[in-house]
């Protein structure tokens, strides 16, 4: 079974959609502990989302002290049950600076998303590549009901505005 199929027969439980080797929801990240050699380092408490190019640059990590550190998706490895990175050194202490160049997911959430020019409705989640690329956009229609979409011809109006 691949992953579009399971995501899509499961939308009811969009926040705990199952992660596999090639993609995953950005709900489920958010549910995963960061680890380094199989320790906890902290939690995920938002995306970063690269307008330009719809991907997925970093998450933002509140780590066990507090301490609220950005970690970039290239030095992490998504594995089912956790966020695997080979140092605590990866987690970065410039989230600001990585948040001024990006959205949040989390401030996405929402957002008019339309198709060809043709509004379908608003953002509820993302469906991304361990490779950060996003491959599916989670739309809540009028009625209520979520439809799953190619990322490659959609557009969320709110993404500038969305901007830290």
């Amino acid at each position: 079974m691949n992953m579009d199929s399971k995501f899509a027969s499961d939308v009811g439980e969009l926040d705990r959609t199952t992660v596999d080797e090639r993609s995953s929801s950005g709900g489920e990240i958010l549910h995963l502990p960061v680890c380094a050699d199989g320790a906890e380092l902290g939690r995920p408490t938002d995306l970063l989302v690269d307008l330009d190019r719809l991907r997925v640059v970093g998450i933002n990590v509140r780590c066990s002290q507090g301490a609220e550190r950005f970690l970039p998706l290239a030095a992490a490895e998504l594995a089912r049950d956790r966020i695997n990175v080979t140092s605590s050194l990866t987690l970065l202490d410039e989230s600001a600076y990585y948040g001024a160049h990006g959205a949040s997911l989390r401030s996405l959430r929402g957002a008019a998303v339309d198709l060809a020019g043709r509004p379908v409705g608003t953002l509820s989640d993302i469906v991304l590549r361990s490779d950060g690329e996003v491959t599916r956009i989670m739309v809540r229609g009028r009625s209520g009901g979520l439809r799953r979409l190619g990322a490659k011809h959609v557009r969320i109006e709110q993404l500038k505005a969305a901007r830290r």
